[in-house]
């Protein structure tokens, strides 16, 4: 069963004492294993920090930001460089805090013990092959008897596909006699022939084809069932004709690849008699997939006289007991097992005992890397029990999920159906009566009544009878957006977001790919069931809206429905005024963009369920989200067309504003100008000249109505009129009380030209004022100082009243 989590602080304590009971321990050591000792504490402690990563401790400086784009001079300390990887690790590269899962016993003990094979390679060659020897021996045995494949033997390595190649390549060498010696000329009597499902991804035969130098012409695609069985898994009489026909060509069946647990849908070929064709044509059985994990699963004794389910098959052990860091590990049977009753006759080696050397299956005792050390401390940490309850809660889990997904009649559940065809077995029968999976075929019953995952999406409604196959383009946007949501409200049960050829976008758990370790409970499993349940609803309501929704905005004369191919919501609207749609030059498209955005912001303001969208011709649009089913589709749209013409009216008045302000300032300053040209000519030109004028000035002083009047921009009439009114009364005209008496009309009065229109009170009561900020001089220096000025340096003020 897995680990459940546990309190921090218990976390930490516990952390603390395992550290000082191997302290303890390593004082009563000899010298030697002090320094292994060391080690591990030493690798323990690191994982520890790195825990704290997990805990949201801060770090204590940003150390690690630094770039690092050539090696420094100065040595650096082990703290420094443990914070510089703790520092990578916790961040993006954005700079975001990453999340991670907290690591149980067992996978921290698989971390020090990567420390650990890593010392013991620099040990001396012989004590090197001695320890490599023992822990590849045991585990082998180990997992052997767990899944019961006792004549066999193992191999472990880090690719997922590099077991099967080197399977492949020991038939190439069983088919071949010569292959070791001529290489790809002795393949030219006859070609080998790989077959394998059309279901399964094309990247594994074409990275075998790759590995191994074979053409492509060597693979032979099987297809799936079309009329009886799953459409999923291998049509066993089109491979029975295959083989047949390849045969009497004169090709050499070579292997057969086969899938436990496809790698999306989980279901699972026909074993028992793609095994049978096999052994009739001498040929190989390889099997991968998550079901293989159901082998060990029945609680009762194997013997050696219970046959193997195959060949070989690969075993994704770190995945499906949820402890990162473990190799892959594929078993295969021992040609000797196999071989005539005469082999006891024989001198020597036979042949066939040899192939695994030749293919490079053995695993390398002379080299420096013990790859199953983490898994033996692994398998040790967890005993027997221990793998049985991780793959067993592995198993509930989908069986659980799967049961709750059944009864909704818009999901559609693609996975295999726990318990077979008629659901009359469950995993805990499965374990607690393995007398009921007795019957002929055993294995096959045991692989058909598990499930490795959970494939559902979301379908339109059909009628009695109606069959569906693929979903429409739009359930593939509608699945797409519902994942995400369940990803976001709902993380408790991991989803995955996949797409099929033929059916379209699914959503997926797989909890053999549950790196936590950890599967969701009963109540986890519920609460994410009622999540996706409010989902449900919703997407409902949305396909029975966007029917109105369409008809709607096909009837106005405003809205242009816009095709929004990755859009999962209702839908999207252009607001286009009447007439836009015939003249849209490059000006006319801009404006428009700026009318929708504008009106985007406008709406979100008063709901949040509107975005801006650009539709496929580049124009922005309104988007509309998910519908519940209270949402009013037409009052939505009204609510968009009045917000629209808001926003066109508003945007043509200060289209207005803005040229009435503009032709404004031009006819002021022309004004000034020319004021302060007749000003000058009526004061004379003596007035000006230095020492003079100021005589003159004494003189024949200037009166009072003499000076440059300034200007203001009245926007209701649309004139420029002179300030002495301003002044004189010390008001505008716009804080006049009402009753009182109006002051004198102004002096000058210049129409500024063209007709502008008001749409609202409030921008009438506004005004521009430009004023003239020069005051009169009082002496002849002043007046000559002020007549070296240009017209240019007329300082101008807008006010609002």
């Amino acid at each position: 069963m897995a680990s459940s989590p546990k309190d921090k602080n218990t976390s930490k304590n516990e952390k603390s004492v395992n550290v000082d009971i191997t302290k303890a321990n390593m004082s009563n050591s000899t010298p030697k294993n002090n320094q292994l000792g060391e080690i591990a504490i030493e690798a323990s402690e690191i994982v520890s920090r790195l825990e704290q990563v997990v805990e949201g401790l801060s770090l204590a400086d940003a150390a690690y930001n630094q770039p690092t784009v050539f090696l420094g001079l100065d040595q650096k300390r082990t703290e420094e460089i443990i914070q510089i990887i703790q520092g990578l690790i916790s961040v993006d590269e954005d700079g975001e805090p990453l999340n991670f899962h907290t690591l149980d016993n067992v996978a921290k003990l698989v971390m020090v013990s990567h420390c650990v094979a890593a010392y013991c390679s620099g040990l001396d060659r012989p004590i090197m092959q001695r320890l490599s020897t023992r822990f590849t021996t045991d585990t082998t045995r180990w997992i052997s008897q767990i899944f019961g494949f006792l004549d066999s033997s193992s191999f472990y390595h880090d690719d997922h596909l590099e077991g099967l190649v080197r399977v492949t390549r020991m038939m190439l060498h069983y088919k071949y006699p010569r292959y070791l010696e001529d290489g790809a000329l002795a393949l030219t009597s006859s070609l080998p022939t790989i077959y394998s499902s059309v279901a399964s991804p094309l990247v594994v035969v074409q990275h075998l084809c790759r590995q191994l130098g074979l053409p492509l012409a060597c693979v032979r695609p099987v297809p799936v069932n079309t009329h009886f069985g799953s459409q999923y898994t291998m049509d066993v009489a089109s491979l029975q004709k295959m083989l047949a026909d390849d045969v009497s060509a004169g090709r050499a069946p070579l292997i057969v690849i086969a899938d436990a647990g496809t790698p999306i849908t989980g279901h699972v070929d026909n074993i028992t008699r793609i095994k049978e064709l096999c052994r009739l044509h001498d040929a190989w059985l390889h099997l991968r997939g998550h079901s293989l994990a159901a082998l060990a699963l029945p609680n009762y004794q194997r013997n050696g006289h219970i046959p193997p389910v195959a060949d070989s098959y690969t075993l994704s052990l770190g995945s499906w007991l949820g402890i990162p860091g473990l190799p892959m590990v594929t078993l295969y049977r021992l040609w000797e097992s196999s071989s005539n009753a005469n082999r006891n006759k024989q001198v020597g080696a036979t042949r066939e005992s040899t192939l695994p050397l030749l293919a490079g299956l053995n695993n390398d005792h002379q080299g420096r890397r013990i790859l199953a050390l983490p898994l033996w401390a692994a398998l040790q940490g967890l005993g027997k029990d221990g793998v049985h309850s991780r793959i067993r809660d592995d198993f509930l889990s989908s069986e659980r999920l799967w049961a709750a997904l059944d009864r909704y009649r818009h999901v559609r559940v693609l996975s295999q159906k726990p318990g077979g065809e008629s659901g009359s077995y469950t995993v805990s029968e499965l374990i607690s009566k393995p007398a009921n999976i007795n019957t002929a075929p055993p294995i096959q019953m045991l692989f058909e009544s598990t499930a490795c995952c959970v494939v559902f999406q979301f379908t339109p409604e059909l009628s009695e009878g109606e069959t569906l196959t693929k979903v429409p383009p739009y359930y593939d946007k509608l699945n797409s957006w519902l994942g995400q949501i369940l990803q976001l409200d709902a993380p408790q049960v991991p989803i995955d977001i996949c797409e099929l050829e033929n059916v379209g976008v699914v959503l997926r758990f797989c909890p053999f790919e549950n790196s936590s370790g950890q599967q969701p409970s009963t109540e986890e499993i519920q609460g994410f069931v009622q999540c996706l349940e409010q989902q449900l609803v919703i997407l409902r309501a949305t396909i029975q809206h966007k029917e109105t929704f369409i008809k709607l905005v096909s009837e106005s004369p405003v809205l242009k429905i816009v095709d929004l191919p990755d859009w999962a919501g209702l839908g999207g609207v252009r607001y286009a005024p009447e007439g836009w749609e015939q003249l849209l030059t490059d000006q006319a498209k801009e404006e428009l963009n700026n009318l929708n955005m504008a009106l985007v912001d406008s709406l979100r303001s008063t709901d949040s369920a509107f975005s801006l969208g650009e539709g496929a011709d580049g124009l922005m649009c309104v988007r509309f989200g998910m519908l519940t089913p209270q949402s009013d589709v037409e009052e939505l749209l009204n609510l968009v067309i009045r917000v629209g013409q808001s926003v066109e009216e508003n945007s043509r008045v200060l289209d207005s504003m803005s040229e009435i302000v503009k032709r404004g300032i031009e006819t002021a300053t022309l004004d000034l100008q020319k004021e302060n040209e007749e000003r000058l000519w009526q004061e004379g030109i003596l007035r000006q000249v230095p020492v003079v004028g100021t005589f003159v000035n004494w003189w024949s002083p200037k009166t009072k109505e003499t000076g440059v009047r300034g200007r203001s921009l009245n926007l209701t009439q649309g004139v420029v009129e002179s300030t002495e009114n301003i002044y004189k009364y010390h008001m505008q005209l716009s804080g006049l009380n009402p009753g009182a008496k109006s002051p004198p009309t102004p002096q000058v009065q210049t129409p500024v030209g063209g007709s502008h229109s008001r749409s609202s009170s409030h921008a009438s009561s506004q005004g521009v004022k430009i004023e003239n900020e020069r005051e009169v001089p009082k002496d002849s220096s002043k007046v000559q100082s002020s007549n070296r000025k240009s017209s240019s340096q007329t300082e101008t003020k807008v006010l609002t009243p």
